[in-house]
């Protein structure tokens, strides 16, 4: 049923049952009020600072539904800004969700939605306590805020990273990137064998149902290792950047220590160096990875690779005058002319090898 005929209040109604019967079962203490008031009341964590994040997607711009149903396109943008909490250290607790929708929207695609959300909540635990609904002219707007908390000795932030400290990333990188072009038609692969295929399903839920790295955040947090961190949504180029920024430092990457799956290394394979250079734009350019990329003291480092599962070193932090530097196998430096995504100016064509210079 559309949602004009549905109405504002039941559909909010609906939205409220929903999730009381769908959320995690724990956290309920400290919801005062939730869905139902004018505003949700929380009791604050004793002695812990607030962490606050917020998200939105626009139908065709971060999200097509020809090939991502409304239950996956809610669990990410719950990932997303968990995604965001978990860099600062921080646990993630409650959600407020605010949809713009337009009148001929099926109710059953906003209940899908949640039940994206929902699952993704329980997962991590996190509850939605309120929201709102408007309506929209023509496309769907979601909009998710998130607060979590952290203990103030436990916050992480971009701007600490020292010159000599290690840079180091966990998972894989260029995976979500491969799986966007791939269900876009813009990466099309002849070969048809059985592996190829699982190693395409593998890349695209990747895009489609990304996994933040919450416990690897948690450890991190807690022993205190990094001296800066954050996510990798927009890019490996980009994160790397901004802690750059932030810390008034620079950077030199290793590219043959960037970690790729071994299922987008098959995938580009058979393409020889067209295929290497469109793993590294992936990788560099693609973002929504949802990995996270921190700095630790060089002396911690091999520990912290022994005991963080996932984690692969990545480069080093040099003085800002290097800037950003990217060097092959051979320590010879390699200039990229590329981007990661950035909104209001024109998107990098991330299916196209970037030009390659030296």
């Amino acid at each position: 049923m559309k949602v004009s005929r549905v109405g504002e209040f039941k559909l909010i109604e609906k939205i409220r049952r929903k999730v009381e019967r769908r959320g995690p079962t724990s956290g309920m203490e400290g919801i005062i009020a939730g869905i139902g008031d004018d505003a949700a009341v929380v009791a604050p964590p004793h002695e812990k600072l607030l962490v606050v994040t917020t998200d939105t997607m626009v139908e065709g711009v971060h999200f097509d539904t020809e090939y991502a149903g409304f239950e996956k396109i809610g669990y990410k943008a719950m990932v997303s800004c968990i995604s965001d909490i978990i860099a600062m250290g921080g646990n993630p607790s409650y959600g407020l969700v605010s949809l713009g929708l337009p009148r001929n929207r099926l109710s059953e695609d906003v209940e899908d939605l949640y039940e994206g959300m929902l699952k993704a909540g329980r997962k991590f635990g996190v509850r939605i306590v309120g929201g709102d609904t408007v309506s929209s002219p023509k496309s769907c707007v979601i909009s998710l805020t998130l607060l979590g908390e952290v203990g103030e000795n436990r916050v992480i932030y971009r701007s600490g990273a020292k010159v000599g400290d290690r840079i180091l990333v966990t998972g894989n990188f260029g995976d979500s990137a491969a799986g966007l072009a791939i269900l876009k038609g813009r990466w099309r692969i002849r070969n048809q064998s059985s592996y190829v295929k699982r190693c395409k399903i593998k890349v695209t839920m990747k895009h489609l149902l990304p996994e933040p790295r919450v416990k690897e955040a948690e450890i991190i947090s807690r022993n205190r290792l990094a001296t800066a961190m954050i996510d990798s949504s927009d890019g490996l180029d980009l994160s790397v950047g901004f802690i750059c920024q932030a810390s008034r430092v620079g950077a030199r990457i290793w590219l043959d220590k960037v970690p790729i799956s071994p299922s987008l290394k098959y995938l580009a394979s058979p393409s020889g160096e067209e295929g290497a250079m469109r793993i590294l734009t992936y990788a560099l350019y693609g973002g929504e990875d949802y990995e996270l990329v921190f700095t630790v003291p060089r002396e911690k480092a091999d520990r912290v690779l022994r005991h963080i599962p996932h984690t692969a070193m990545v480069g080093e932090i040099v003085p800002a005058r290097w800037g950003v530097v990217y060097l092959d196998k051979r320590n010879r430096e390699i200039k990229i002319k590329g981007r990661g995504y950035e909104h209001f100016k024109t998107s990098p064509d991330f299916w196209s090898p970037p030009e390659r210079e030296g």
